[in-house]
């Protein structure tokens, strides 16, 4: 068991052809990209988990983006990129855990294959931050892996928790998969004050989907 920040550092040179040429992924960020193409205000966009910016790529208008990963060598990829000329970067190595999003301060979120590593609540810590970092009808759009049924998620969930205790270590601090299934995901979303989520695209293991923060 490597620790998250380990992980992701070890992958960060090679993360890129393994997301789009191994398993295929292209078709996925053009999906992301035709969903950031379509929210009306995008002039602060906050990007959690970026990795190499695969997802940064996809923001073809000008804007600010700040972007947090843990794994600073998948910044260091990042940097070395060429994003849209009218795009202005700002990066941030840290936990999604540990940082302060701000307030009312961003008009999208994008996360990509991050969530699927926490708890429940450790993502309602997180899905906080999320909402109140948004301004007035701001949009998450999260892509990542779900579990089929409550039951399978439990069990994995079950196998990841046990190894924790067993190593004395908090959750989320190894890299261990514990995706939700999407009704589980959805009742979270709930839980912070989404109530507008819509999910775009599915695929066999993957769900896109767009929470919009509706102000009464």
């Amino acid at each position: 068991m490597k620790t998250m920040a380990d992980y992701f550092n070890e992958e960060a040179v090679k993360h890129d052809d393994f997301f789009v040429g191994k398993l295929g992924m292209t078709e996925f960020y053009d999906e992301l990209e035709h969903q950031i193409d379509t929210c009306n205000n995008k002039n602060n966009i906050l990007v959690l988990g970026c990795g190499t910016g695969l997802e940064i790529e996809r923001i073809k208008c000008s804007t600010y983006v700040t972007a947090i990963d843990i794994a600073e060598k998948m910044l260091v990829e990042l940097k070395k990129k060429a994003l849209y000329k009218g795009l202005f970067l700002t990066t941030i190595c840290g936990s999604l855990l540990d940082l302060n999003f701000g307030h009312h301060t961003y008009d999208l979120v994008l996360s990509c294959y991050v969530m699927h590593h926490f708890n429940e609540e450790q993502k309602i810590t997180i899905y906080e931050k999320i909402f109140n970092c948004l301004t007035d009808n701001g949009v998450f759009i999260h892509g990542d892996s779900m579990e089929k049924n409550y039951e399978d998620e439990q069990l994995r969930y079950k196998e990841a928790e046990n190894i924790y205790i067993e190593n004395n270590l908090p959750f989320a601090s190894l890299h261990i998969d514990i995706p939700f299934c999407i009704e589980h995901e959805i009742s979270v979303l709930n839980k912070v004050g989404f109530n507008d989520i819509v999910i775009e695209k599915e695929w066999s293991r993957t769900k896109l989907y767009r929470a919009t923060k509706r102000m009464e």
